[in-house]
């Protein structure tokens, strides 16, 4: 009889663990990440050189407009995103996102904002909590120098460069998506972002 009730015992609780298996897999947040209008806001740009080492460094800042839905059915913290870009020589690059200000865009009637992702400004909360059937947005830029050999620039194929955008939530998993960057000329990245070229 004690046999029984212990062996009764084992199988229930294999029967438990393997339900609450299920439900943590059922009702884990699945994120989504894509990029916003690609075609218009995804851009990389020069910007003006430095000197370290005595040489003159060159720098490129690309700026992106990112959705992260989610599409399970629980919500989910964001823990950190970047980019990865690949160098003339298919080196990679790993970029971290840069602190800015809410990009804004002016006509004669209203003045548009942009939320910047993960961070608090005038307009937006900056959220990182994608709740169940939810999705946040955001723009992230990102500044990449070099010096010396050209073979440390980024890998540019007609003007575009192409980069992957990851982001990890609080239980490690990752997400993304690729990114293909369309040239723009730094002062038409300043109608947005103004004074872009003295962040970092």
């Amino acid at each position: 009889m004690k046999a029984i009730l212990e062996i009764s015992a084992l199988v229930l609780a294999i029967v438990n663990g393997l339900m609450l298996f299920r439900s943590y897999f059922r009702d884990r947040a699945v994120l989504k990440v894509s990029a916003i209008h690609p075609e218009v806001y995804q851009w990389w740009f020069r910007l003006p050189g430095s000197e370290y080492q005595g040489q003159t460094t060159r720098s490129y800042g690309f700026l992106l407009y990112i959705g992260i839905a989610n599409k399970g059915l629980r919500k989910v913290q964001l823990e950190k995103w970047r980019l990865i870009i690949r160098s003339a020589s298919n080196k990679k690059i790993e970029l971290k996102p840069m602190s800015i200000p809410e990009p804004s865009w002016e006509n004669e009637v209203f003045t548009k904002y942009f939320p910047v992702l993960g961070q608090k400004g005038l307009m937006f909360g900056g959220a990182t909590m994608v709740d169940a059937g939810c999705s946040i947005s955001g723009m992230a830029y990102y500044i990449y120098e070099c010096f010396g050999d050209k073979l440390f620039d980024p890998l540019i194929v007609n003007d575009t460069i192409r980069g992957s955008f990851e982001v990890n939530d609080v239980f490690g998993k990752k997400e993304k998506c690729k990114i293909i960057f369309s040239y723009k000329k730094l002062e038409y990245v300043q109608t947005i972002f103004k004074d872009i070229e003295k962040i970092g």
